[in-house]
């Protein structure tokens, strides 16, 4: 956020960015709260995304819709601050993002254990590459366009696109860790301890959301607060 936007647009910022840190909370505390209720699914190996296929399958979907959605507003808030090329790439990349995480919960994953090729199996795998893969880079972008105009924010961003950096690479750290210790586990299963890097690459992910949200909100209500005093 810059000093020179009007009220009005600091305030819709502000609402936008509130809304996306409530949905990723909310999606956060629907994940903890699946580990609870579908404990057949072991988190040491288990993606987070069979949780789809349990009793409270509905909440896994819930999740990744407030997930999502959350991508989708916090990118529509930052929009007016995402300038030249990389604000304008990471911005675009950020709503696709947006978009094929909802499209995991649009459509089911099959259990790692192994189910018949489907093509809502095969929709899902391609939203959750696009959402791993990409993530860090699509944010690392973004970082990169709000460190030109939040000089007092550069740390904090470049220590968020590290920690997102350090998630995506402790999970596939994991798989590459676990088939090298046993050349078996290339075929997946229990013998790929990629559970818990899943789930800490995706509360990295999160934590971006909720950080970069928070603060650049911060911002925009002192901004919102100082003009009337600074413009008699």
């Amino acid at each position: 956020m810059e000093s020179s936007e009007d009220p009005s647009a600091s305030r819709a910022f502000i609402v936008l960015a509130r809304v996306a840190t409530a949905l990723v909370l909310l999606f956060l505390v629907l994940l903890i709260l699946l580990h609870f209720l579908e404990p057949e699914f072991d988190p040491s190996w288990r993606m987070i995304s069979e949780y789809e296929l349990g009793q409270f399958g509905w909440m896994m979907r819930l999740a990744f819709f407030a997930w999502g959605a959350s991508i989708l507003l916090l990118t529509s808030a930052l929009w007016r601050s995402l300038r030249k090329t990389s604000g304008r790439i990471g911005s675009w990349w950020m709503l696709l993002i947006g978009v094929v995480i909802i499209g995991a919960g649009i459509f089911k994953t099959n259990p790692i254990t192994g189910a018949a090729a489907n093509l809502d199996n095969t929709l899902h795998t391609i939203c959750g590459g696009i959402t791993i893969l990409t993530f860090p880079i699509a944010s690392s972008l973004v970082g990169r366009s709000l460190r030109r105009t939040n000089e007092p924010l550069k740390r904090l961003i470049l220590v968020m696109a590290l920690l997102v950096w350090i998630g995506m690479v402790s999970y596939f750290g994991s798989i590459i860790i676990s088939v090298a210790i046993n050349p078996a586990a290339a075929k997946g299963g229990p013998e790929v301890y990629q559970g818990w890097p899943n789930r800490f690459m995706v509360a990295t992910y999160a934590a971006w959301i909720v950080i970069v949200g928070q603060r650049f909100s911060a911002i925009a209500r002192k901004a919102t607060v100082a003009r009337p005093f600074s413009s008699g």
